[in-house]
């Protein structure tokens, strides 16, 4: 009895042997300890890292596609009493808007299979807005008492930034000049991550 007790002790200790054999060699394998590598894992591994690669070589602020100078004819009125109120101006005013992205919103995906590098782009919007130079008044006229003021010209420049914003970020010219010319500097920035260029292609995706 003795004697088949000890057999059925060593019976388990070679399971237990060939077990532990087995999950180190599984390991080892994995980790390419013995020459070898698990095609699958060294696939998630290059994907991660080409992806990881590309993030840290794209800007984190505002990215500009292009700049737009537009001019525009301000008309202001106000009434008021013959001789003691009431005024009119003519104004021209300009702006440079700026039109482009927020890099620090700009997604990231790599395709081994394909050779691809997905690169998907935040909405256009309206980064900066400035005027170009000060308001010309070409016209005004008021009572003796009530004429414009600086601060009137300003105030009348004012309350059309936001149509002028408005209106550029619709125009669609303007939309297809500055998403050229983001993916044409993404793609320069994105080429010059090391083992990008010659070996994938940018695909780019625009919401």
């Amino acid at each position: 009895m003795l004697k088949q007790f000890f057999k059925a002790k060593i019976h388990v200790w070679v399971v237990l042997l060939v077990a532990l054999i087995l999950v180190t060699a599984t390991i080892a394998v994995q980790l390419g300890w013995l020459g070898f590598k698990n095609p699958f894992s060294h696939k998630s591994n290059e994907t991660e890292n080409i992806s990881v690669t590309v993030e840290k070589t794209l800007p984190i602020s505002e990215l500009n596609g292009l700049l737009v100078s537009t001019d525009r004819v301000i008309q202001s009125e106000k009434d008021g009493w013959p001789l003691i109120g009431g005024k009119r101006m003519l104004v021209v005013a300009s702006w440079n808007v700026r039109l482009g992205i927020d890099g620090s919103k700009i997604k990231i995906s790599a395709d081994e299979d394909k050779k691809s590098i997905e690169v998907r782009l935040p909405k256009l919007t309206v980064t900066s807005e400035e005027l170009a130079k000060t308001p010309h008044v070409y016209d005004q006229s008021g009572s003796l008492l009530d004429k414009y003021s600086p601060q009137d010209v300003l105030d009348a420049v004012n309350a059309k930034s936001d149509e002028v914003k408005s209106d550029v970020l619709k125009d669609k010219d303007y939309r297809q000049q500055a998403t050229s010319s983001l993916k044409e500097t993404l793609s320069a920035v994105i080429n010059g991550a090391p083992g990008v260029k010659g070996n994938y292609e940018i695909v780019y995706v625009t919401e």
